[in-house]
């Protein structure tokens, strides 16, 4: 049946968006906000790195551009542990669901190895590796293509004149990372940086013909310090950068942590900004160990016309059992 075109705008906007965004970050990786609450996820090297507890559990649930008739929805769930005073043992699972067009699920182990002395306290630097799958499906059913416009309408019964070899696939996934965090209680200041590389294997995604499409690898470093400003505010500015072919990316975030006296909460509050995307609103709550967390995204790039600036909606959830130090840094 023959649509006009002023009838299926949703349709093309979904379409675009899948292919437009595929050649960023965002679509090739979960693009999240509270990056931080997800530390298996965002570097390899975080895996089983905890000082006052001995496991900890992160979940998160993020959907983006619901305004629109179809969104984009990640969930991810880590688990991670001390196996040793230097290493950590863990697990990652990711899926995103891209408009109900592309889904990609990746399952990875994970593995990390601090490399200084654990019985020093100033400062750790730990190193990690990410071994596992990566399964993508792509959904035919919900796309148009451009041979099916015949000038001005668009005919679903027309031929895609597209050859489909597969409609999903299984691919060997690899990451590695390295982190240097400043872990000196009597400073006021104590820095931190982030450096690692996602999909080292470059994995062949492609669905048409026997022609290669390589996954390209994601370059991403960070830098950042967290401030005790008094006993009860702590502040967190950083900068995390992505690159993942000729496409990059920055985010500034700050982050403020305020201790209520005398009982195991903690607010926290603050704004980042993802360049060319959106102005991210963070807000949560600490309890002992563990923290749960909401970040709203205001859609700031060239979608925000559809969108009605509306970007994202995002949950996390970090449970790690037992009391936390007040004056615990990590």
């Amino acid at each position: 049946m023959k649509k006009n075109l002023n009838i299926i705008p949703t349709l093309l906007i979904g379409l675009v968006m899948t292919f437009t965004v595929s050649q960023k970050i965002s679509a090739q990786d979960a693009q999240i906000s509270q990056f931080d609450a997800a530390p298996v996820m965002f570097n390899p090297a975080n895996t089983g790195m905890l000082k006052f507890t001995d496991m900890r559990i992160a979940a998160l649930y993020r959907t983006q551009w619901s305004s629109l008739s179809t969104s984009f929805n990640t969930f991810a769930m880590s688990f991670d542990m001390a196996a040793s005073d230097r290493i950590g043992l863990g697990a990652v699972f990711v899926n995103t669901d891209e408009a109900n067009i592309i889904n990609t699920s990746n399952f990875l182990l994970s593995g990390a190895y601090q490399v200084t002395d654990p019985n020093q306290t100033k400062y750790m630097i730990t190193t990690g590796v990410q071994l596992g799958l990566l399964y993508k499906r792509v959904n035919t059913n919900g796309m148009i293509f451009d041979s099916q416009f015949d000038g001005r309408n668009f005919d679903g019964d027309l031929p895609s004149m597209e050859s489909f070899t597969r409609t999903s696939r299984f691919m060997v996934d690899a990451n590695m990372g390295v982190s240097y965090k400043s872990t000196d209680r009597t400073k006021k200041i104590n820095p931190f940086a982030d450096a690692a590389v996602f999909h080292i294997t470059t994995p062949n995604e492609s669905f048409i013909g026997e022609q290669k499409s390589k996954l390209p690898m994601r370059w991403m470093g960070n830098v950042g310090a967290r401030i005790e400003v008094n006993r009860d505010v702590l502040i967190e500015p950083s900068v995390i950068y992505n690159r993942q072919r000729e496409s990059s990316q920055f985010q500034p975030n700050l982050l403020a942590y305020y201790t209520v006296s005398g009982t195991p909460y903690q607010v926290i509050g603050g704004f980042s900004y993802r360049t060319e995307d959106a102005v991210i609103i963070h807000a949560g709550v600490r309890h002992n160990s563990n923290i749960f967390r909401i970040s709203y995204d205001i859609n700031t790039s060239g979608l925000s016309d559809y969108s009605n600036n509306r970007g994202a909606l995002e949950f996390t959830v970090i449970y790690r059992p037992g009391r936390r130090s007040s004056r615990a840094i990590y």
